[in-house]
């Protein structure tokens, strides 16, 4: 068992995480991927097994991940996507690895998930579909982190920065990417500006690369001509603190140029998935790794006027789900203290905390979410680890699975 480390929550999360644990047993996932199945109760099982010191635990996750991977070809992880395939597979096992749950055994059966993932995930760039969870970046995502590994992976990560400029399109402001993923009838020229499906994605992506020196002078000029192209977009007009966002969601092509389709564009609230966190986390990264203090400054300007949306309808809050819900603020909030530095964001992490717990209790009496109980991004699996982020006192490694590095 770690040494707990004691806070203003701790009784809290000693009483919720054992009720969380229990739904995660009594509603088993029909899946095998990482985001709406047993890959991530896996990991959930491994992280629980540190917290509570309990052994037992974590040779049962062992066991559960033998049999998944035996059970490969029928496992329903035969695409190469980091949602729902090989990808997070591959991910999941680079974490638990890192974390020290299981051996480095598996170098030779992830070489092989690296090949098959970049050809597929490069066919999805040149398509267009820059889609983060269920398109070509996450495949790259995951590749990212076998660079120290597999050699070959520098030259898949270079082909993808070099194919991202030849889709990449120029406008006045900037320049954008399209994600055909998220393709609508009644904005077929859409650009979405998120993490989970947009620009942000891809933005977060080119900074690790730049990071690592791979096709470093391209993709830092991709970086700074995408930036300028969502932040000429912040809202000067009828902007409400607490209710609108900098940026919005998404623009579509407009008189000429791209506009927000609808007021409604500002309303994206705070979410892991979209909204201004994303923003403020990008123009932070790039701030501080391109030397541009202008985009720093504007991430504090964005991010501490977050803090004052703290009503759960404005911010799209629901319940207390990682991907769209008040654990996963919570998080961003934690995560954002970490990268800036500023305190600040201590308080914002603390609200939705407190909103978290009062979602658990309405989840609970009105039997909300059980048969999402199992799942990562919108079940019981990302909200404990949350939880159990706060009892070790540090943020697990996991978080690196969506981005949060």
């Amino acid at each position: 068992m770690i040494a707990i480390k004691e806070s203003i929550w701790t009784s809290q999360i000693k009483e919720r995480l054992p009720k969380l644990t229990k739904l995660i047993e009594q509603n088993p996932v029909q899946e095998k991927n990482v985001s709406r199945g047993e890959l991530g109760v896996i990991m959930y099982y491994f992280y629980l097994s540190r917290i509570l010191g309990d052994d037992r635990l974590a040779q049962q996750a062992h066991i559960r991940l033998e049999q998944l991977l035996r059970q490969l070809t029928d496992s329903g992880l035969v695409n190469a996507t980091l949602s729902s395939g090989l990808a997070g597979l591959g991910l999941a096992l680079e974490i638990l690895v890192n974390e020290g749950f299981i051996g480095d055994d598996y170098d030779h059966f992830l070489r092989r998930i690296d090949v098959y993932v970049h050809e597929n995930a490069i066919k999805k760039i040149e398509r267009e579909d820059t889609d983060f969870l269920h398109g070509g970046t996450g495949g790259y995502h995951y590749l990212y982190y076998r660079l120290d590994r597999n050699p070959d992976v520098r030259e898949y990560l270079s082909e993808y920065v070099r194919k991202l400029s030849v889709i990449t399109h120029t406008a006045r402001a900037g320049s954008y990417l399209k994600n055909t993923y998220m393709w609508r009838p009644a904005w077929p020229d859409e650009i979405n500006f998120s993490l989970s499906h947009g620009m942000a994605a891809s933005i977060l992506l080119l900074l690790n690369l730049y990071e690592s020196e791979v096709e470093q002078d391209l993709a830092e000029s991709l970086v700074r001509r995408y930036i300028p192209f969502i932040t000429t977009h912040k809202k000067m007009v009828d902007y409400q603190q607490g209710k609108h966002s900098f940026f919005p969601n998404t623009v579509v092509p407009r008189d000429g140029d791209f506009r927000p389709a609808e007021e409604s564009s500002y309303l994206g609230g705070l979410r892991w998935c979209y909204g201004d966190l994303n923003a403020i986390h990008f123009l932070y990264k790039a701030g501080l790794i391109l030397q541009e203090p202008e985009w720093f400054q504007l991430a504090s300007e964005a991010g501490l006027a977050t803090l004052a949306m703290k009503d759960i309808g404005n911010a799209k809050c629901h319940g207390s789900l990682f991907c769209h819900g008040a654990t996963g603020i919570a998080h961003y909030y934690d995560y954002l203290r970490r990268i800036s530095g500023i305190k600040d964001y201590q308080a914002g992490y603390d609200h939705w905390m407190q909103i978290a717990f009062s979602e658990y209790e309405k989840e609970e009496e009105q039997k909300l979410y059980l048969d999402l109980s199992g799942n990562f991004l919108e079940g019981a699996v990302g909200s404990g680890l949350v939880l159990m982020n706060a009892l070790q006192g540090e943020p697990g490694y996991w978080e690196k699975l969506w981005l949060l590095s």
